[in-house]
């Protein structure tokens, strides 16, 4: 008994201690964490995809990177015979899609949570440059309660990342759709649980064979953007307006040179809307602008110079709209896209007048004014798919049909005479394996 008691004793004196001595520790450890300058995490978590493209065109096409971009077919050009030399089908096999990211967190700042997003490819910024490694996104964002200011180059904001066209082909609805990335600086603010406004002001880098006109102008495009968005719909309403000065000089003689200030605006809008359903999803987007080879589409502007005088500008008009179904199946998705888009020139022009298109629809041999000079006055495509999705895995098959019509470009850019129909068809088959 007088054994029993003594065992009961000393177990109660040894918790009493070891409770002291676990108490002084805890209450020592957060004494030193108080004298510790705690470092906040920073990391970078890399990801992106492998991707092989295999594509078969019924006829020579336009576009970037070998077509791997497609965007139009070629005009019809007949020989001596009559037949059609862009009729020659074309096959190429890629990879140069194929990217690395990284998403960065860091401190805090100002309050702010802090975020970034680097993202690059093998696309290469001309067609000299293919295989060459590129910047797509270099993007910093200060994330606060209702606000979000975003820094560096990352998607137009009239390439809309909540609807944009699902399909196989790089282009992702490129040119019924707008289409770039730019340097810029994005506030989105939350004006309640479900609308939100950008303001954003905007640069030209990439998508366009001259940035001079940009930067001579001196003033950044403007952005403005109201969105309603919800898990399962989301609709908007955007603006873009450009003001750029072409040229700081031109020859009004032989010999003689003059300052030129002469500018030319233009105003872009488009309205968009996505509603996901249980068997599809469905987006859809309207567009109505001007100079809107901004944007990889249709159009551009026009160059007019009187003898003795300097080089005027005005804006070439452009509407398109598109729409595209895809299943929300997991395993096997179809889907198709239908696009229209439409150059309705300048509205006038300046008889007399020496004439010259601008823009990179003109760089690529698409848009033109000025007699002798070839053209398109409309263009809409159909493109049917299906994707097998295994994961991280997922192999797509896309048939593309596009058809332009092609005409004697008048000196607004519109077409009147000479008009021929030019269709292409591509079989895409793409493979992409996501990391």
């Amino acid at each position: 008994m007088k054994k029993l008691k003594l065992l009961v004793l000393s177990t109660v004196c040894i918790g009493f201690a070891h409770a002291q001595t676990a108490d002084s520790t805890a209450k020592r450890n957060k004494f030193l964490d108080s004298l510790m300058i705690k470092t906040p995490y920073f990391g970078i978590k890399f990801g992106g995809f492998l991707r092989h493209d295999a594509a078969f065109d019924s006829r020579q096409v336009i576009g970037a990177r070998e077509s791997s971009v497609l965007l139009w077919p070629k005009d019809v050009v007949r020989d001596v015979d009559g037949k059609d030399i862009n009729a020659a089908p074309n096959f190429q096999m890629l990879a140069i899609i194929s990217r690395l990211s990284g998403t960065i967190t860091g401190p805090d700042v100002m309050k702010a949570k802090t975020s970034g997003i680097f993202e690059a490819e093998f696309f290469g910024n001309t067609e000299a440059s293919i295989n060459e490694f590129r910047l797509r996104h270099a993007w910093i964002k200060l994330d606060w309660k209702k606000t979000q200011l975003g820094l560096g180059q990352y998607w137009n904001p009239m390439t809309v990342m909540d609807c944009y066209a699902g399909v196989v082909n790089f282009n992702t609805g490129a040119p019924f759709m707008p289409f770039n990335r730019n340097p810029q600086i994005r506030l989105t603010q939350k004006l309640g649980t479900k609308f939100n406004m950008i303001v954003a002001a905007v640069s030209q880098r990439d998508f366009s064979s001259n940035t001079e006109a940009y930067r001579n102008s001196a003033l950044p495009a403007g952005h403005l953007q109201f969105q309603f968005k919800t898990a399962k719909f989301v609709a908007g309403i955007a603006g873009h307006v450009e003001n750029l000065r072409p040229k700081t000089s031109g020859t009004i003689a032989p010999g003689v040179v003059k300052v030129s200030n002469e500018r030319v605006t233009s105003l872009s809008s488009i309205a968009y809307a996505k509603i996901i359903t249980k068997p599809v999803m469905i987006r859809a987007e309207a567009f109505v602008g001007q100079n809107a080879s901004t944007f990889v589409m249709l159009g551009g502007f026009v160059g007019y110079t009187l003898p003795g005088g300097l080089e005027t500008y005005q804006t070439m008009n452009t509407k398109s709209a598109w729409i595209d179904i895809v299943s929300n199946n997991k395993k096997i998705a179809p889907g198709i896209f239908f696009g229209y888009t439409q150059n309705d020139g300048t509205g006038s022009s300046v008889d007399g007048a020496t004439v010259a298109t601008y823009g990179l629809s003109s760089a690529l041999g698409a848009v033109a004014a000025g007699a002798g000079k070839r053209t398109i006055a409309y263009m809409y495509r159909v493109s049917p798919r299906v994707e097998f999705l295994f994961n991280n895995f997922k192999f797509g098959f896309e048939i593309e049909c596009t058809t332009a019509q092609w005409g004697d470009a008048e000196n607004d850019g519109t077409v009147r005479n000479n008009k021929v129909m030019a269709t292409n068809y591509r079989a895409l088959f793409a493979t992409t394996y996501t990391f």
